[in-house]
C-alpha cells in the first residue's frame, strides 16, 4: 500500500480521500435533507434514493482511495461522482443572485481541479 508513491503523492492521495470522506459523512448526516430538497427543486427524480446512492458511491470510492486499493478504479468512481454531483448541484446559470451564481461557478471550477487531481492519482 502506497509502496510506489513518493511522500507527496501519498499525501495528495490521502488528502483527496479525506475530502471525499469528510463531505460524504457530512452530507449523509446533517446536510442530507438540504441536498434532497435542492435536488427535488431542480427536478431530479427520486432525490432521496439518488442522493443515497451517490453517497454510497462517494464513500466507497473515497475508502478505496484512502486504502490505496484499485487506485484507478477508485479515482474513476470519484471522477464520475464529482461530474454527476457538479451537474446536479452547480448549475450556476440558473441562479438569479449574482453572488450565488459566482459561488456555484467557483465550486464547479474547483471540482474541475479535483477531477484533475484524481486523474493524476489514477496515473501513478
Amino acid at each position: 500500500m502506497y509502496g510506489d508513491h513518493t511522500l507527496l503523492q501519498a499525501a495528495g492521495q490521502l488528502l483527496l480521500a479525506f475530502a471525499f470522506l469528510a463531505t460524504g459523512i457530512r452530507n449523509a448526516g446533517w446536510k442530507f435533507g438540504q441536498h434532497r430538497d435542492r435536488m427535488a427543486a431542480y427536478g431530479v427524480p427520486y432525490p432521496a434514493a439518488l442522493l443515497s446512492a451517490g453517497l454510497v458511491i462517494q464513500l466507497a470510492g473515497a475508502t478505496l482511495l484512502a486504502l490505496d486499493l484499485w487506485r484507478p478504479v477508485a479515482a474513476g468512481i470519484l471522477i464520475a461522482f464529482t461530474v454527476a454531483a457538479s451537474a446536479i448541484f452547480h448549475r450556476w446559470w440558473l441562479v438569479g443572485d449574482p453572488l450565488l451564481s459566482h459561488l456555484h461557478l467557483s465550486n464547479l471550477l474547483v471540482n474541475c481541479g479535483v477531477v484533475g487531481g484524481l486523474l493524476l492519482i489514477a496515473a501513478i
